[in-house]
């Protein structure tokens, strides 16, 4: 199982333009050791560095928005898709996942990448 298998599980949706309330009010988003080694080769690729967290807000949120939204991490990529993670400005897609769907994706995200 690869990583994007578990990300395809997960449906896309888009924010309200403009709206960060995600990025600037959770701080780093953890990651697994293969989602810190998809970013770093996303940040070489693109010649970025290394961002630092500045309070709650993440390192990788810019002017435009998410600086490395095709590497971002799973939590990123589940945050208003789920019951348990409910976007704040009530975006949502248009099928939200069911519960145990959230549940399954966190238990193949644990087996194969902790």
């Amino acid at each position: 199982m690869d990583i994007e298998d578990i990300y395809n599980l997960i449906p896309d949706f888009m924010c309200t333009d403009g709206c960060h309330e995600c990025c600037q009010n959770f701080g780093v988003p953890s990651r697994t050791q293969v989602e810190d080694q998809r970013l770093e080769a996303f940040l070489r690729k693109n010649s970025m560095k290394p961002g630092k967290a500045k309070g709650t807000t993440c390192p990788y949120l810019d002017e435009k928005g998410c600086a490395i939204h095709p590497a971002r991490p799973l939590i990123c990529r589940l945050y208003g898709t789920s019951p348990n993670y409910r976007c704040k400005m009530k975006v949502a897609p248009v099928r939200l996942l069911h519960e145990d769907e959230e549940a399954d994706i966190f238990y193949l995200y644990q087996t194969h990448f902790f």
